[in-house]
């Protein structure tokens, strides 16, 4: 018999992160009744083991180039909406750096590095101050829709079943990383056991509630965010997700188990990562010289990250590798590895035909011999890599206001999705995970808070209206 919450509330957002949390907290601030429900133990997601970097496209041009398949009108919204959330943050009073770190990502991205667990609980602390409610260890289990354009959350918590009643649902659950089934499903072409780098939760509970109830699917769902690591890696654990990370691989070549490469490798670490998870078997062999490892190779990826050097921490966390003075001994030491030398060497020598171990090839920009005058200086290094997720990049189909949207585009009243749950801002090219996270939160929080208290439908521009109670 399941338990009747005793009391009925304006917003329930489901999902503790970033997103979560900030929605929540804008939500309670506008004057609403407020319950955060988190199936994990503790708040924070995926956002809590990050770098902390608040960082987007610095413009639509850039955008478009970057996410050519993207939602453009949801990107100039977002896009719009920054710097009145970045003030945001600024005045919670969290370390937020004075001046911005331009070509995150490459070349493409402006952002702030800002101390992302403080704000964390910053954004806690608000939703309780204006009276919101924060349930942990709830899994929310179905949604439905009832009379008066209500919704009836069904959740499992260790005392039993609960039922809660809403008027307005916000989906924050992180993407659907984290469950193989739905990776199975939305993602053919990557491999069954590819490395998690995100928290365990994040399992597509706001994707499969979503459906559920008629939501359409927007994005490609094969397509992800995350970064290449080392392989094989002991200890890959979450306070280790950002050392192992091999950030720097643009200034290598990457060379499949038969010698050939199958991408542009200029293109960024995120997008070869992916490119990577569709090749048999996801590793392969990063090549790269002295002067990138040791220039690149250490530097900070992110400003007050620290500086580390990557191959030595990979090689001691038990990654095969390979060190030599020269290329053709780098060659010769590959080939012991598995690795077809023969091959190889015609690739160091310009052969830019795409790996045949590559599943789908159509997507990456093939190989150039561009890329090969990187090689500059030895001695010459080689690191095995594996690809590995953090967040999936396509999911729920929202409009501008992060309403939900109908599998026939019509729009679902009270239902909001944002961060990682929703598809299309993201789409193989990747604009940002935190920043997306909040910006879609603010506008998220403010829009189910004025559907539910009656308040009159109008442009919600002022992202820092309603910060405290």
């Amino acid at each position: 018999m399941a338990l009747v919450d005793d009391s009925s509330w304006d917003v329930v957002v489901l999902g503790g992160g970033l997103a979560g949390l900030r929605a929540a907290s804008v939500a309670a601030a506008a004057g609403a009744s407020v319950l955060l429900l988190e199936k994990l133990d503790r708040l924070g997601g995926s956002s809590a083991l990050s770098a902390g970097m608040f960082w987007t496209a610095p413009d639509l041009a850039a955008y478009r180039q970057r996410v050519p398949h993207g939602d453009v009108e949801l990107a100039a919204r977002l896009i719009a909406q920054y710097e009145g959330d970045l003030a945001a943050i600024r005045e919670s009073g969290v370390h937020v750096d004075a001046e911005p770190t331009l070509g995150v990502m490459g070349d493409f991205g402006r952002g702030y590095s800002f101390d992302v667990r403080s704000y964390l609980d910053v954004l806690t602390a608000r939703l309780y101050a204006c009276g919101g409610t924060v349930r942990t260890g709830v899994s929310t289990l179905e949604i439905e829709r009832t009379g008066g354009h209500r919704f009836l959350v069904r959740t499992e918590t260790a005392a039993g079943p609960a039922e809660i009643r809403a008027s307005a649902v916000v989906l924050a659950t992180g993407g659907f990383q984290a469950s193989p089934e739905l990776r199975a499903a939305h993602m053919p072409a990557v491999g069954a056991d590819i490395a998690l780098r995100s928290n365990r939760g994040s399992e597509g509970d706001g994707l499969r509630l979503a459906s559920s109830l008629g939501a359409g699917l927007a994005g490609d769902l094969g397509t992800f965010y995350g970064h290449l690591v080392p392989h094989p890696v002991a200890g890959f654990t979450p306070e280790k997700y950002m050392v192992f990370s091999q950030y720097y691989s643009s200034h290598g070549i990457l060379v499949a188990a038969d010698g050939r490469r199958f991408a542009d490798e200029s293109r960024g670490d995120e997008i070869l990562n992916q490119d990577l998870a569709e090749v048999d078997g996801m590793t392969a062999f990063l090549l790269f010289d002295e002067e990138v490892r040791s220039t690149y190779g250490v530097a900070e990826p992110f400003a007050n990250f620290g500086r580390v050097d990557r191959f030595e921490f990979a090689v001691a966390g038990g990654a095969r590798h390979a060190t030599a003075d020269t290329l053709d001994e780098l060659v010769r030491r590959l080939g012991a590895l598995g690795v077809d030398a023969d091959q190889l060497t015609r690739t160091l020598a310009g052969d830019v035909e795409p790996s045949h171990l590559a599943r789908r090839v159509s997507r990456a920009a093939p190989p150039t011999t561009r890329q090969l005058a990187k090689l500059r200086r030895g001695p010459f290094h080689a690191l095995e890599v594996q690809p590995a997720i953090t967040f999936t990049l396509g999911g729920i189909a929202v409009d501008a206001d992060l309403s939900v949207r109908g599998q026939a585009g019509e729009r679902i009243d009270g239902l909001y999705a944002v961060g990682a749950d929703i598809g299309g801002f993201n789409n193989y090219g990747y604009a940002g995970g935190l920043a997306p996270a909040h910006l879609t939160g603010s506008i998220a929080g403010r829009a189910a808070a004025r559907r539910t208290l009656g308040a009159p439908a109008v442009a919600l521009a002022g992202a820092r209206e309603g910060e405290a109670c």
